[in-house]
């Protein structure tokens, strides 16, 4: 096998940063400039900001060049180190559960042809089914207090860019990654048994039809300093750019609200929606207390303690439950 050199490294990392399924996609960013650009233009007719030009008050100095956003950039770079694990994690535990499905049914592959009908179908019920797994992974790493420290390394940012939905701890992401590929594996185990003779979905640059539109439509403002509301009605169905930055905010009223990722259903359905009325000045990060809207010290202001301090974190809750016991 040939020996990669270190400038091959370099290219395929550079190419993972244009992957379709990161945000940072011009196929995303495109869009969000453009909806950027009128989200301008509406907040300066109604005086919601002070003037300044359009690249000041989309890239506001404070924000970019704060050192929580420093810390993003870091997280972000070192998970896409941590790609290919991510990717074998989705392969083997897919397949895993997809075969073991196959084998406790006692059914074999289907031999119906692939339609538009039923790729359709299966993209929506996947797409389901992964945001379904979102809420719950979510929900319990704030609910546990053993899982919470590697969630909170997310919710310490003190500002949001963009480059914020990519401040995750490692645990998390494998975490949540194999949560969902359990249950997406277990679907397409049933599927290719009682729907098609493959899986395949349906897509748009090579990635899933449901999670291009939600990229591309506005997913770029949920970490940020833009406020963006779909409105009362659709806000019951899709989590907007203002539900998420809600459920970063450090008001008791919004604290453990709007879990969900794409949908809004999950969080209706078990009563953890929050609809805001109208805009709302938020401040980011993490609480002293449930009651508290006074923010604690930065707990992770180092990429070292936003890797470390959640394990310390994890072990001491660990112990406290053990003591109650």
């Amino acid at each position: 096998m040939e020996q990669q050199s270190p400038l091959d490294h370099f290219l395929s990392f550079l190419s993972a940063l244009i992957d379709p399924d990161l945000r940072f996609h011009p196929l995303y960013l495109l869009p969000f400039f453009v909806m950027a650009f009128l989200l301008y233009l509406y907040h300066r007719r109604r005086g919601l900001h002070d003037g300044q030009g359009f690249f000041k008050w989309l890239f506001p100095k404070d924000v970019y060049f704060h050192p929580s956003h420093i810390t993003d950039i870091k997280l972000f770079l070192l998970g896409q180190v941590l790609t290919a694990a991510k990717a074998f994690n989705m392969i083997v535990v897919m397949t895993l559960f997809a075969g073991l499905t196959i084998l406790a049914v006692g059914g074999e592959v289907s031999a119906k042809p692939l339609t538009v009908g039923r790729v359709l179908l299966v993209t929506i019920v996947i797409t389901l089914i992964r945001d379904f797994c979102v809420y719950w992974v979510h929900r319990l790493h704030h609910e546990l207090p053993v899982f919470w420290p590697f969630h909170a390394v997310h919710h310490s940012a003190e500002v949001m860019t963009p480059v914020t939905v990519y401040r995750k701890h490692p645990v998390y992401d494998l975490i949540s990654s194999f949560v969902k590929n359990i249950f997406v594996g277990i679907f397409s185990g049933l599927a290719l048994v009682f729907l098609v003779g493959q899986i395949q979905l349906t897509l748009i640059a090579g990635v899933n039809i449901f999670y291009f539109l939600f990229n591309a439509l506005g997913s770029n403002f949920r970490h940020s300093h833009i406020w963006f509301s779909y409105g009362p009605f659709w806000e019951k169905i899709f989590i907007s750019p203002a539900q998420h930055q809600i459920h970063h905010s450090l008001e008791p009223r919004h604290h453990n609200k709007n879990y969900g990722e794409i949908f809004a259903l999950w969080d209706w359905i078990f009563g953890t929606i929050y609809i805001p009325a109208g805009r709302e000045d938020l401040q980011f990060g993490i609480s002293k207390s449930s009651t508290s809207n006074e923010r604690i010290a930065q707990p992770h202001p180092t990429l070292k303690t936003a890797l470390l301090v959640p394990f310390r974190d994890s072990w001491k809750a660990l112990k406290r439950r053990r003591k109650k016991k």
